[in-house]
């Protein structure tokens, strides 16, 4: 597949190419032909031999660039210069012998062809090749600088996708391992129930149930609506209170107009977790928790999630996954756009700043 689309834009950098060989040496050309006219030595002979002169270093230019291809995975730009210091210059002492034996082929031919055109000197031929070795120069310069440029920013491109996906597979990461630990908690839970309350725990499957269908629905989308979450975290309020009945309370305060914005999958869900096992669990009498939704500004919303703080050491130890894990996810899917924070006084809160 990346094969075939970069098929088109190979195919646009070729013309782009061809189209600057042709302004290049057509430019020569024709700053050529405007020095013969001040000079006032322009004729039907000299436009020939500077057309000539002009193909054959479009073709030699274009043959450099054949090697350049050739070589360019095994020299480093440095090499290419230095090899370039001997190259050119014996390239221009061959297109300037080409044209010079064009040049007295035509007075061989032509003796006396009228024009008052004097076949070429020694002198004029090195003086020629030195021009010619300029413009090779100036061309390969040119097109060096540019290949050089192309091939870092195709560098830079392809880094920055390889750290993209690999943020994309340490998201996938973070949200495994909140899934199972989620699991884990909630099957452990209607573990303790099946005995005491059967009735209780059936409809613990059930709502279950749903959450993981809501789960795995989402289990490749990096965003998902707050309305979703909120669903599940319902769900999961719901499948905890069967563990903690009359211990656990908890209201929702959410701006209807924040329904549909973004924010990681499990993201409150882990909120709402940290607070009854560090909250909750922790309280003889148990406690409430308040989840709150509200609109900063029109960039930037924020969730709330409060709970009573803790009367002793919570017997939940974890798995070391929570807030930690929390803080990694928002840095790798906003970066600095997003923040978590806790504070802790008469109560706890969970802050989590997001964009819209």
């Amino acid at each position: 597949m990346a094969a075939i689309e970069s098929m088109p834009q190979k195919k646009i950098s070729e013309q782009k190419y061809y189209v600057a060989q042709l302004i290049f040496w057509g430019g020569y050309f024709c700053l050529n032909q405007v020095f013969m006219l001040l000079w006032g030595s322009i004729s039907l002979f000299t436009l020939s031999m500077f057309f000539c002169l002009s193909c054959l270093m479009a073709l030699s230019s274009h043959g450099l660039r054949a090697l350049y291809h050739r070589v360019n995975t095994r020299l480093s730009l440095l090499h290419l210069s230095l090899h370039l210091i001997w190259l050119l210059p014996l390239l221009a002492l061959a297109n300037q012998a080409l044209l010079f034996l064009l040049i007295y082929g035509f007075y061989y031919l032509f003796p006396s062809d009228g024009t008052g055109n004097q076949p070429a000197t020694w002198g004029g031929f090195l003086a020629y090749s030195m021009n010619t070795c300029i413009m090779f120069l100036l061309w390969s310069c040119l097109y060096l600088l540019r290949a050089e440029f192309t091939q870092r920013r195709n560098t830079e491109i392809e880094y920055w996708r390889a750290q993209t996906q690999l943020r994309d597979a340490e998201l996938h990461m973070l949200r495994s391992q909140i899934n199972s630990h989620f699991l884990f908690n909630a099957l452990n839970n209607l573990r303790s129930l099946i005995t005491e309350n059967p009735e209780a725990a059936r409809k613990g499957l059930a709502d279950l149930a749903t959450l993981l269908r809501g789960l795995l629905h989402s289990n490749n989308q990096p965003l998902i609506h707050l309305k979703d979450e909120l669903e599940w975290v319902h769900g999961y309020l719901a499948l905890e209170k069967l563990q903690f009945e009359q211990r656990l309370a908890f209201e929702f305060d959410i701006d209807e107009s924040l329904h549909n914005a973004e924010l990681p999958p499990l993201l409150l869900q882990t909120l709402v977790e940290n607070a009854i096992k560090h909250g909750i669990a922790a309280r003889r009498a148990g406690g409430s928790i308040q989840i709150q939704a509200v609109r900063l500004s029109d960039s930037r919303w924020q969730l709330c999630v409060t709970n009573p703080p803790a009367e002793f050491t919570s017997p939940h130890v974890g798995q070391g996954i929570g807030l930690e894990n929390l803080r990694e996810r928002l840095a790798r899917a906003y970066g600095t756009q997003a923040s978590l924070a806790l504070s802790l006084k008469d109560t706890v809160c969970a802050r989590v700043e997001l964009p819209l």
